[in-house]
């Protein structure tokens, strides 16, 4: 059993550790607030991120999040994730209990931060939306993503003169914070009878009602790889 002051040494370098660094400065990042529930995920990759208990066999993740990274207002083909690079603290490995748990944890956040959100990023408190069959308010989750999708590649077209077309959903993420961030996946057709390309949309959408949904970005998913 660990003594009190390592507990509190290891709490205080968990807070540190493994941030995002933005190339140009430094700001510290005000915390989201939630306006609804997030939706329960059973990720595989729970243990990823999480360290040994101290008392007894209760496994608790360590606060470690891109504790630097903005997240700035919605602004249409802007990338929050832009102007920042994901760096590991060298005394980050000391908060896992095998080199294996580490280089597992460091695999699953490079892979994170690399998809920009359109992976599950909990340490984004990027979340799937699961069940995509199931209702959403009046509709259901997966015709309310086609439908956001579809307001993106309308941006799109009209800023880009291009003919993208919504096919068909292929995956949700949600975060929430006044209001929700939705990373959506999707299949599409640049142009009539093409082929099908793998394309992301971005956008915010409020509660209520109270602000229509803003389209932030939309671009080919290749783009990013």
């Amino acid at each position: 059993m660990k003594t009190e002051d390592a507990t509190a040494k290891r709490a205080s370098t968990e807070v540190e550790s493994d941030s995002s660094v933005p190339k140009k400065q430094k700001i510290e990042d005000e915390d989201d607030t939630s306006m609804e529930e997030e939706e329960e995920s059973d990720s595989d990759n729970e243990g990823l991120w999480s360290v040994d208990a101290e008392d007894d066999d209760i496994v608790r993740s360590p606060t470690i999040n891109y504790s630097n990274m903005q997240d700035p207002e919605p602004e249409w083909d802007k990338d929050s994730y832009d102007g920042y690079e994901l760096e590991f603290d060298a005394d980050g490995r000391e908060d896992f209990s095998s080199d294996k748990a580490y280089a597992e944890f460091r695999e699953y956040k490079t892979k994170a931060f690399q998809n920009r959100g359109f992976l599950e990023d909990p340490f984004r408190y990027i979340y799937p939306i699961i069940d995509l069959d199931d209702l959403w308010i009046t509709t259901t989750k997966r015709q309310y993503l086609s439908n956001i999708a579809s307001l993106c590649v309308k941006k799109l077209n009209e800023e880009k003169g291009s003919t993208v077309e919504v096919v068909s959903i292929v995956r949700g993420n949600k975060k929430t914070g006044n209001g929700w961030k939705l990373y959506i996946t999707f299949m599409a057709r640049e142009y009539p009878n093409g082929p099908l390309v793998e394309y992301q949309a971005k956008a915010k959408d409020f509660p209520g009602g109270r602000k229509p949904p803003f389209p932030i970005l939309c671009r080919p998913a290749s783009t990013i790889s």
